[in-house]
Order: C-alpha cells, then structure tokens, then sequence
C-alpha cells in the first residue's frame, strides 16, 4: 500500500481543537487511519488518536461518518 502523506507531518503536537489538520488523518467511514498511511510514528500516532478522542467527545468530529 501507497502511503496517504508523502511527507513526513510538520505538526509537532495534535491539537483536538485543530480539527481541520485531524480530518486529514480521518477516512471517510470516521475511522482513524493506520499508521501505514499516515507515515507517523508510534508515538505521534497515540497523540493524534487521543487527540482525534477528545476532539470527538467535545463534538468538534463526528464519531461515525453520515452517508
């Protein structure tokens, strides 16, 4: 599999309220992408997932995606 970012993110903290920087690292089924895709590493992948959380939990994402 191709990776999504052919760069490696200039983000050095995931912020839950930038959420237009965490719907890149989100699919269309809501889902959090792999870290495959996204090319992070082990750590910066459990910040964005638990940024990704807590941006859901306050309504900022969707948890589910609405077809």
């Amino acid at each position: 599999m191709a990776k999504i970012f052919k760069h490696r993110t200039d983000v050095a903290y995931f912020d839950y309220k930038d959420f237009k920087t965490l719907q890149r690292y989100v699919n269309v089924y809501g889902q959090i992408e792999s870290r495959k895709k996204t090319g992070l590493t082990e750590s910066q992948q459990r910040h964005l997932a638990r940024a990704i959380k807590q941006a859901r939990h306050l309504a900022l994402l969707p948890f589910i995606a609405t077809n």
